[in-house]
């Protein structure tokens, strides 16, 4: 059983640090730790020494993307299983042999895990973990096949028989630091006829914890929307977030209409769709969190509309590319 940790790090600092020290205390040792990160003035042979972890470093002049640095990565281990694991998490102990144990009983070719915020002593963080659309997906065992559907899988906790990272199919074209490129990668798996298994096997996660961190994000993972529908037409998920945000654009463009023209009875009705579905959710979930699970819906919304806007602003970008493409032919 032998398994390659790889990591695609924007660099070597306390995260990745912190996160080494987890991979070293498994029950299960990986083989060999695999970092991927762009070429720099950090000491990487000093990173090595200090590990007693079989560590290979690949320094890249030109980021691929998260995906594509995970996927070389990879390729370039000698694992005959591979596991990916971000550097803003830490795994605990047991995290490589119960995903190892998930593997073998359950004969899949990927096992897509769980993710967990860890700092929840945070506001910032415990919105992001209890949101409506957490980035942080929470599965109960099941197995997935010639579509993702509308789960929520993430390259934060992963494991895979590395020959799956060999088929040419299954790898994306590159997002950049974009939203949906996970999605994408598993989508590609699904349809190149691999079984993928959802696991409660959790990894722990540093949320963000600052309110203008985490909006920037989202409107990056908007921005990846449009790019996610093209590269994967057909795939369930691209469709229904598609439709659930452009929904809450075309909501929001019609209360303001409704408002500027007096109807206040409409403005609130209008409005209503979209809050009493999240007060609703966050209602139902008050144990977790209690009060401050009132405050949420409103987060929610912040947060989904700013994944709307990024992607409304790429579909123009898409749009004045093709139109300046067509007019120079």
């Amino acid at each position: 059983m032998h398994v390659s940790v790889v990591v695609a790090s924007a660099g070597i600092d306390s995260e990745l640090r912190r996160l080494i020290s987890s991979l070293e205390a498994q029950s299960l040792p990986p083989e060999e730790l695999v970092i991927v990160t762009p070429e720099s003035s950090h000491d990487v042979k000093e990173l090595v020494k200090s590990t007693k972890l079989d560590v290979k470093i690949i320094e890249l002049r030109k980021d691929p993307g998260p995906i594509r640095a995970r996927i070389f990565g990879g390729i370039s281990s000698r694992g005959c299983y591979v596991a990916f694991i971000d550097s803003d998490c830490v795994a605990p102990p047991d995290w490589l042999e119960r995903m190892m144990k998930e593997m073998l009983s359950e004969q899949v070719d990927v096992i897509a895990g769980s993710v967990t915020g860890i700092n929840l002593e945070k506001v910032i963080s415990r919105a992001q973990e209890y949101s409506l659309i957490s980035p942080n997906p929470k599965h109960s065992r099941k197995i997935i096949v010639h579509d993702i559907g509308v789960n929520l899988l993430v390259t934060a906790n992963v494991l895979l028989r590395r020959d799956v990272l060999l088929n040419s199919r299954i790898i994306p074209p590159s997002y950049g630091r974009y939203g949906f490129e996970d999605l994408d990668f598993f989508y590609r798996i699904t349809k190149a006829g691999y079984k993928i298994l959802c696991s409660p096997v959790s990894v722990f996660h540093y949320n963000r914890t600052r309110f203008t961190t985490v909006l920037k994000r989202y409107f990056e993972y908007g921005c990846g929307l449009p790019l996610f529908r093209r590269h994967s037409r057909g795939c369930v998920y691209s469709k229904v977030i598609t439709l659930l945000s452009y929904s809450l654009m075309a909501i929001l463009t019609i209360s303001a209409a409704l408002l500027i023209l007096g109807n206040l009875e409409y403005f609130l009705a209008a409005v209503s769709l979209i809050f009493v579905p999240l007060h609703l959710y966050h209602l139902s979930k008050i144990k977790e969190g209690k009060a401050e699970r009132l405050v949420y819906p409103y987060m929610d919304f912040l947060l989904a509309l700013t994944a709307s806007l990024g992607a409304l602003i790429m579909e123009a970008k898409l749009l004045l590319l093709k139109v300046n493409n067509l007019a120079n032919q």
